[in-house]
């Protein structure tokens, strides 16, 4: 990856993300008959971010929570998305990543973690699609494991879960 010019990468790049909103803001049906290419974009997403992320692509968060907003099916899949990237940070980063890189990307995540709270809390209240609210319920769960506790016990969240 680092090898290819900044052009051709941000052009993977964005090729990534425009297939991804493409497939995941039209039919529902063409996503869930994609869903196992959709799953290996978001998958290449992922990979890109743990290259380009916070550095090189510093908006990334706040665009796709603010994409979340257009469409339950996006979210949906941005939903999907963050898991995967919390995942990766911090569960698997330790055999993949170097030290300093993984650092870089949790202080990210936590300092921009204000936003993604308040897409699921958002999600939560509002939302009647069953799918939807499972995978912002899983993706709660992989967060849970770093998030400052403030997010936990002085918010809302604990009585929107119950």
């Amino acid at each position: 990856w680092k090898i290819l010019p900044s052009e051709q990468r941000e052009g993977i790049r964005n090729y990534v993300v425009g297939k991804i909103i493409h497939m995941s803001s039209g039919d529902e049906s063409v996503l869930q008959k994609e869903r196992v290419f959709v799953g290996k974009l978001n998958l290449t997403l992922v990979e890109i971010l743990k290259q380009e992320w916070p550095h090189n692509w510093p908006n990334f968060i706040t665009d796709l929570v603010g994409s979340s907003k257009t469409s339950e099916v996006l979210c949906e899949n941005n939903m999907q998305i963050l898991k995967l990237l919390s995942e990766e940070v911090f569960d698997f980063s330790r055999d993949q990543m170097v030290t300093e890189k993984v650092k870089r990307m949790k202080e990210s995540l936590n300092g921009e973690f204000a936003q993604v709270y308040q897409l699921c809390e958002f999600v939560l209240e509002h939302s009647q699609r069953p799918s939807l609210l499972r995978v912002t319920l899983q993706t709660l769960q992989r967060f849970l494991t770093w998030i400052p506790l403030g997010f936990i016990f002085q918010t809302n969240l604990i009585d929107t879960l119950v």
